[in-house]
């Protein structure tokens, strides 16, 4: 090739990129594509394969798909600039910030706002690599990490961001900052500040941009927002106007931008209140506004949607025919309550038919949010991902199990009390069920061994860099550059994980189908699997707010052969109850315990059993109680309520009618883990496997944990306690310095009972990172003797039931939509079907012997709860009045699987005296046989 014929093909690929950036100006993005996929291909020809002028073209490709909706194909595209730049420079090239940059701008748009926040900060470390050079990328990159933390709800430390990322930006960025403090602002319901810095974003981009700028006519819409909220809806309905008039010149009417103008629109119908002469004309009216608001939330269904075109009510996009799925959930949850309104409007006037048909339209638009809710989590890999979604569309469900509620009202018919379970079950630990699929689908996917192992590698050093990172922040004077490389550490490893993670599910089909698989347990399947003693209780709880002063209590009652479904309506009193009854049974001052504190208890207790079980009480009648928790529920035992009027002229703990005297309960944290995934026949070789270390001149390092920075304090009990277990289940113990971490992985998965009577720390910060204090290790050992929830997940176990007879066990932060983040989910994860732990820091002596006979009625053939039952009674019985007190004997409970783990001897007696009658009939039988032969 001459000379010439080289420049002149150089030039061509300049022309295309240049043609490409221009098509992405003027809207068309498929040309766009089209043009940067020939300067690719036509550039590396020219310039080799490994020449930076390739980057240029792969970078706007990713723009280009990015505005088309076509976020999977931008990713990976970026993905594959970042191998480019990788391969020619190194991971720490500044170049690698455009590509993360826009990695966090297309998460943001899939709503996954941990990633995206993950990625904005390393395009921030990798800009800093060279400041001077990228100054300006720099603060770009600091206002979409004040975003991404607004986005995560972090109000606080976003507005921080915002204000401290303003003093060094240009005015193009000072808008979007205005813009930005103004929407934080909007959530902290200061609305003038709100509309003070929107008003100085608009007259930002007025100035430089002219009257009819893309930005403008987007801030329009955004301002248009805070004028709805406020009930300023004229003015809020001109700006829309105006932000329609704009957003037309640069978008189609089948664009995002389009779709929110509609939004606008709708929630203005939606919103406003009109004059009317009396109840009728208001009645007509209202129906009115909120039927063309229907028709908007229809229009921006539609405009969200590249197929999507109608305009009938009853109809909503088809999964994958949406063009963003966060923003089409937002119009579809929006849609599902113009709905419900309407449908409460006909109630009111006893329009029953109806009202029950809007219902149903209510009903199967709120469903296809719900599948718009996991299609969208099955594209998120980080567990931090998943839980910030399931704790911001918690209200999705609430919503329809309310509106199932409503038709069940409505028509008594039986299938809307089942639809509404099964909402409430999707609500339930999501995240978790999801992880304990995924554990499954790996052993029969057919995924390599070679794979699993390299995803173990990752998951491991992944966990080990967090851990490292977590403590480095908790020292006095951090070391920067330690934690920088942590968080760098961290970001790779991820980015490697996810994109295998990618393999498995893209190379085989059979572990995605089951991973993915949307189902949860029927009413049915539980009645059928149920014995004719249990009763399942399902609870499912809007918590009334600030904005809100009324909650509401949806509650399943599930025996045999009935359902029952309830709600009950509840104030700010409900939650009160909840935290003074906790407050009172995890309380370090029980020995003081005063008259006050006492009747304060009393009523709250017996307030909350006439909320959660009084109307039930001739339903539930001689049952063992199955309770499935929701939200601060989870915190209690359902035995400290009291099931009647308490007296409380005098103090005596013994004689509280606590619902411990009325039944034997257990928990677990959905009804489909527990009946689908909870069940295990005995496998492990040796029985007990039991713990008890000593903390004698322990001097390890307890400096990232207050609470424990002055060592850990002895536990004189345990050694009691384990030999106690001993005598009635045969097995191994490993007392004082024997107790170690590294005996316990290396025997644990051989053993069907495992009791660990040892100290625990909670991590609320990072749940994952609580552990388990086992002694502290002797000579050349890897572990450090301290056992983390992360570790326990990586564990394979073959118990059928784990004690975990540790302060605070089964306390822990409180995950919206998935419950306590406690050790307990850990040994659940890892195999364990059952679990018995404690829900604070149980009193040492009284805790040996409640286990002490906890054993011994399991030994005789009771089931767990019932054996706990048991040992508790028995405490109360045998207690003196200091130790009567519930803080002693309240903590233990049973989650999981709460079968026997032996046969009765009242079996065997059977099985004897049956075998006896068998004999005695043969035997009757041979003698009149032989008398006839003689």
């Amino acid at each position: 090739m001459d000379f010439n014929q080289s420049q002149n093909d150089s030039l061509n690929v300049v022309a295309l990129n240049k043609k490409g950036r221009t098509a992405i100006y003027l809207g068309d993005f498929e040309s766009a594509v089209a043009y940067f996929d020939e300067a690719y291909l036509k550039g590396r020809i020219v310039y080799g394969r490994t020449n930076l002028k390739l980057f240029s073209p792969l970078l706007n490709k990713g723009v280009a798909l990015k505005n088309m909706g076509e976020y999977d194909e931008a990713i990976a595209t970026y993905l594959e600039a970042e191998d480019f730049i990788i391969e020619l420079f190194a991971e720490d090239h500044p170049r690698l910030g455009f590509v993360y940059g826009n990695l966090g701008n297309i998460y943001k748009l899939k709503g996954d706002y941990v990633k995206s926040y993950e990625y904005q900060q390393a395009a921030l470390r990798a800009f800093l690599v060279a400041p001077d050079k990228y100054d300006s990328q720099i603060s770009i990159t600091r206002s979409n990490i004040a975003e991404a933390l607004y986005l995560l709800g972090d109000y606080e430390e976003a507005i921080l961001s915002a204000f401290d990322a303003l003093e060094d930006s240009n005015d193009n960025i000072k808008s979007f900052l205005y813009s930005l403090i103004a929407r934080i602002y909007f959530q902290q319901s200061n609305y003038p500040e709100t509309r003070k810095y929107y008003k100085e974003s608009l007259s930002i981009l007025t100035k430089a941009y002219g009257a009819d700028s893309y930005d403008l006519g987007l801030e329009y819409i955004n301002y248009s927002q805070l004028l709805l909220k406020i009930g300023d809806y004229d003015e809020a309905y001109r700006y829309t106007e105006l932000a329609e008039d704009i957003i037309v010149k640069y978008f189609t009417k089948k664009s995002l931008q389009y779709s929110d103008i509609m939004l606008n629109y709708a929630n203005y119908y939606l919103g406003r209140s009109s004059a009317a002469s009396d109840l009728t004309d208001f009645y007509e009216k209202r129906k009115a506004d909120l039927k063309k608001a229907l028709g908007y939330y229809q229009e921006a269904l539609i405009a969200g949607s590249d197929v999507f075109s109608s305009v009938a009510f009853n109809d909503n996009p088809k999964p994958g025919e949406e063009i963003s799925e966060i923003q089409m959930l937002e119009v579809i949850n929006q849609k599902a309550g113009c709905l419900e309104a309407l449908a409460d409007l006909y109630l009111s006037g006893q329009d029953k038919g109806n009202a029950k048909e809007i219902f149903e339209l209510a009903l199967s638009t709120t469903e296809r949010a719900t599948e718009l809710i996991h299609q969208i989590r099955t594209g998120y890999v980080s567990e931090e991902s998943q839980f910030f979604l399931s704790e911001n569309q918690e209200s999705t469900f609430i919503r329809a199990v309310g509106v199932c509620y409503k038709l069940y009202d409505l028509t008594d018919e039986f299938q809307f009390a089942e639809k509404g379970f099964r909402f409430a079950e999707k609500s339930k630990s999501a995240s978790f069920l999801a992880s304990v699929k995924d554990s499954r689908a790996k052993k029969f996917g057919g995924i390599p061994d070679s794979l699993l192992k390299r995803e173990d590698y990752l998951k491991t050093n992944i966990s080990n860099y967090k851990e490292m990172l977590f403590e480095e922040n908790q020292n006095e004077d951090p070391d920067s550059a330690r934690i920088e490389l942590f968080n760098s550490k961290v970001f790779q490893l991820s980015e490697q994980y996810e994109q295998l993670v990618k393999v498995f599910e893209e190379s085989f089909p059979n572990y995605y189908a089951f991973k993915y698989e949307n189902k949860v347990v029927g009413v049915d399947q539980i009645q059928e699997r149920i014995s004719d003693r249990t009763a399942v209780i399902e609870y499912l709880i809007e918590e009334p707010t600030a904005q809100k002063a009324k909650g509401q209590v949806f509650k399943f009652v599930i025996t045999p052969d009935e359902l029952h479904f309830s709600k009950e309506v509840v104030d700010s009193t409900f939650v009160g109850n909840i935290e003074s009854v906790y407050q009172f049974l995890t309380s370090s001052k029980y020995l003081f315990t005063g008259k006050g504190e006492y009747r304060k208890y009393a009523l709250a207790a017996h307030e909350l059993y006439n909320v959660l079980l009084s109307d039930e009480k001739q339903v539930l009648e001689d049952k063992d109680l199955v309770v499935i928790p929701d939200d601060k529920l989870a915190y209690l035992p359902f035995d400290a309520l009291l099931s009647a009027p308490p007296d409380t002229t005098t103090m005596n703990f013994r004689t509280l009618p606590y619902l411990v005297k009325d039944y034997s309960i257990s928990y677990t944290y959905s009804a489909t883990l527990l009946y689908d995934y909870f069940n295990k026949e005995k496998v492990a070789k040796h029985d007990l496997l039991a713990f008890a270390p000593s903390y004698e001149g322990d001097d390890r390092d307890y400096t990232a944990n207050a609470e424990y920075r002055g060592g850990l304090l002895p536990l004189p009990a345990v050694n009691k306690e384990v030999d106690f277990i001993h005598g009635y289940v045969n097995g191994d113990v490993f007392k004082d310095s024997l107790a170690q971490e590294s005996r316990f992985k290396e025997l644990a998965s051989d053993y069907d009972i495992l009791h660990l009577a040892m100290h625990t720390i909670i991590n609320d910060t990072l749940p994952m990172y609580s552990k388990l204090a086992f002694s502290k290790p002797y000579g050349a050992q890897l572990d450090d003797g301290w056992l983390n929830t992360n570790e326990i997940y990586s564990m394979d176990l073959n118990a059928r039931m784990a004690v975990l007879s540790a302060c605070n066990t089964g306390s822990g932060k409180l995950q919206k939509g998935e419950g306590v983040m406690s050790l307990a989910r850990g040994f659940l994860y890892a195999g364990c079907p059952s679990i018995v732990m404690t829900l604070w820091e149980v009193e040492d002596e009284s805790g040996a012997h409640i286990m002490k006979d906890f054993y011994k009625f399991l030994s005789k053939g009771k089931s767990k709860h019932e054996a706990l039952r048991s040992a508790k009674l028995a405490h109360i019985a045998n207690a003196d009045p200091l130790k009567a007190h519930p803080h002693y004997w309240l903590g233990y409970v049973v989650v999981g699987n709460s079968d026997p783990l032996y046969k009765g001897k009242d079996i065997y007696f059977i099985l004897i005296i049956f075998g006896v009658v068998v004999l005695l009939f043969v035997d009757q039988l041979y003698r009149k046989r032989k008398k006839a032969r003689d």
